[in-house]
């Protein structure tokens, strides 16, 4: 890593860090699915290339300058799944225990694992996940004989019990590439489901986040970005038309930011990408998250 976020200060470790906010962790994993287009490991680097694009202040008085927030560089590329897991979990649960919020940079889906891990062996309770993302990732296999992609990942968190199955709430669902045992798995579980076309409506979508506001406390938001429409996101391994907008991703985030207690945004594929459009979105949602704390 060359540079930190926009609006944070590089650290080589976190553990005597006091009057902490945030920390932000790179995690540059990526799954070994042949046909998933590689490059989400390169994301972390180039979603920090693209926040030195902007200056991080918003019309609000209110941004990422204000707080505390660290950077503590990237995992090692080289890490095994199980060693990612492993360190991940372990350096969520210390975030946490500072009271500070982590904020995660992926790499693909599948390091949510290791993100719930750590929310959940820390000293918060973790009262509720909010999936936002074009896919459930709730496949048993995917594919065969791999139960640890970026398809299969929440089902792996449900079956570890780091969370119950009806405290779980997805944003943004569409398309036709859920697998039909996925819809039946969120149905009989009683997951809740915003899907993309009714983020659209306005009543729908603040409805359904202030239930989840009244509820629950402490969120783990766990953002893949092929939530958006490729128009907006171009830079995704897996993109699904009829997405939502950018905008309507600020506001969704802005919404459930004083609840947020672990953020993570992953899917962010650079070798896909336009005029790197992609990872300065996936800056301005974390610049947003700061803007609404």
């Amino acid at each position: 890593m060359t540079e930190e976020f926009c609006g944070t200060f590089l650290v080589e470790e976190i553990e005597s860090a006091i009057d902490v906010d945030a920390v932000i962790v790179g995690v540059p994993f990526e799954d070994t699915i042949d046909f998933y287009t590689e490059g989400s490991n390169l994301a972390p680097m180039s979603i920090r290339k693209s926040s030195q694009f902007y200056s991080g202040q918003g019309l609000q008085e209110q941004s990422i300058h204000q707080f505390n927030v660290l950077d503590f560089g990237d995992f090692d590329l080289e890490l095994t799944y199980e060693e990612m897991q492993n360190q991940l979990s372990t350096r969520v649960k210390t975030i946490i225990n500072k009271n500070a919020i982590p904020v995660i940079l992926g790499g693909d889906h599948s390091i949510a694992l290791g993100t719930a891990k750590g929310f959940v062996t820390s000293n918060q309770k973790l009262d509720a996940i909010i999936w936002i993302d074009a896919h459930l990732d709730l496949m048993n296999e995917f594919p065969e004989n791999n139960k640890n992609s970026r398809a299969t990942v929440l089902k792996r968190i449900i079956e570890q019990k780091l969370i119950q199955p009806e405290n779980i709430y997805f944003i943004g669902i569409r398309g036709h590439n859920l697998g039909w045992e996925e819809v039946e798995y969120a149905k009989q579980n009683k997951m809740k489901i915003l899907s993309a076309s009714e983020v659209k409506d306005d009543s729908k979508r603040n409805k359904f986040i202030e239930e989840i506001l009244r509820k629950h406390k402490n969120l783990y938001v766990s953002l893949d970005i092929d939530v958006l429409d490729p128009a907006f996101a171009p830079g995704v391994s897996v993109p699904e038309p009829g997405g939502i907008t950018t905008r309507e991703l600020f506001e969704i985030t802005t919404k459930l930011a004083k609840g947020i207690r672990c953020f993570e945004v992953v899917e962010v594929n650079p070798q896909l990408d336009i005029n790197s459009i992609t990872s300065k979105t996936a800056a301005n949602v974390i610049f947003k998250l700061f803007d609404s704390l």
